[in-house]
């Protein structure tokens, strides 16, 4: 029973969106970064976003790493798993350089972020991570590989930016191979059955990759891990509410994020003067009838982020995950950290 209730939450970091069939498009345009972030003296890449008014911050190296919980009526709060959040800025080149030629420093800069779980429970293993590269071009702007091994394997990857002045992302996916004729796909038949094909197996090397697809997406869409840097700037930046398309397998959701009240948030790592960020997801209009969200850690529906007030460093992520009849609260709570802004201290 209780593997059935800690499984889903290890499986289900936030996934990404997917589209119609369209060609891959090869034109880059890369302007320069004064073109893409306005100056900030924070150590990292300021990024702006489309239609929001504030950007998305890249600090330089940052390394987060929280305990995830969850709260069980008959043995209180157990600890599921660990999930870390790093982010880096280096320098961008566009390609390499000619030979003999000198080579100039690089004026550009790139980021990446990363979301890494982990968890093991009895003979169930996990690894799963999300990397976001965000580039100082237009197609693509952002590049998101969403992987997850051990006792199940599957891979996701999207882009997404502008390409020929339109919103749109590329988006790709394996699956288990249908029937192919890879003999070392084959197993061994019982009793009187043949040698067969294997079905739907969890194996990684049994997988293939679907036909990459193409759509136009709306204006300031946004993967899960970035809207996350996104409600930093909005705890700093003291705004009220942010809307802009959240991309969320294969579609995409309206999200609100809502500013809400202070607290001091405790952890293993300090306690915090926070403030809540509401993220509330939403089918847009006239989409057909839909599930509810499901986001990091299968947290369903609406959920809540506590940011650090001076710094905006996520502090805690609180939320519902469904278990038959029941809700059960989660919690993924900040353990540890390097490489935070300055202005990021625990109380005294």
């Amino acid at each position: 029973m209780l593997l059935n209730i800690i499984t889903p939450i290890l499986l289900s970091l936030s996934t990404l969106a997917a589209p119609q069939k369209a060609s891959e498009a090869p034109a880059v345009e890369v302007p320069a970064n004064d073109a893409l972030a306005p100056e900030d003296p924070r150590p990292g890449w300021l990024v702006p976003v489309d239609g929001l008014g504030v950007g998305m911050y890249i600090p330089e190296d940052e390394r987060l790493v929280y305990l995830v919980r969850l709260d069980m009526a008959v043995v209180g709060k157990i600890n599921v798993g660990s999930f870390v959040i790093t982010s880096k800025v280096d320098d961008y080149r566009e390609g390499l350089p000619r030979l003999g030629s000198k080579v100039d420093k690089p004026k550009k800069r790139k980021g990446h972020i990363q979301g890494r779980a982990e968890g093991r429970y009895l003979n169930y293993t996990l690894g799963h991570s999300i990397d976001a590269r965000i580039l100082p071009q237009v197609w693509p702007h952002v590049i998101v590989r969403d992987y997850q091994t051990g006792s199940e394997n599957r891979r996701r990857e999207i882009k997404y930016g502008r390409r020929n002045d339109k919103p749109m992302s590329w988006y790709r996916r394996d699956r288990h191979c249908r029937g192919c004729d890879r003999r070392e796909h084959f197993v061994k038949g019982r009793l009187f059955s043949s040698e067969h094909h294997c079905k739907k197996c969890k194996r990684a090397e049994h997988r293939d990759w679907d036909a990459p697809q193409m759509q136009t997406v709306p204006e300031g869409a946004l993967d899960m891990l970035s809207s996350i840097f996104v409600a930093r700037e909005l705890v700093i930046n003291q705004g009220e509410t942010l809307e802009f398309p959240l991309l969320d397998k294969d579609s995409w959701w309206d999200l609100r994020m809502t500013l809400g009240r202070e607290a001091n948030v405790k952890t293993a790592a300090g306690t915090f003067a926070c403030q809540a960020v509401k993220l509330d997801p939403k089918p847009p209009e006239g989409a057909d009838k839909r599930k509810d969200f499901k986001g990091l850690f299968g947290i369903h529906g609406t959920l809540s982020i506590w940011l650090d007030k001076a710094s905006g460093v996520p502090v805690k992520i609180e939320g519902i995950v469904p278990l038959g009849p029941l809700d059960l609260d989660v919690s993924i709570a900040l353990q540890s950290h390097s490489g935070a802004p300055k202005k990021f201290k625990a109380m005294e």
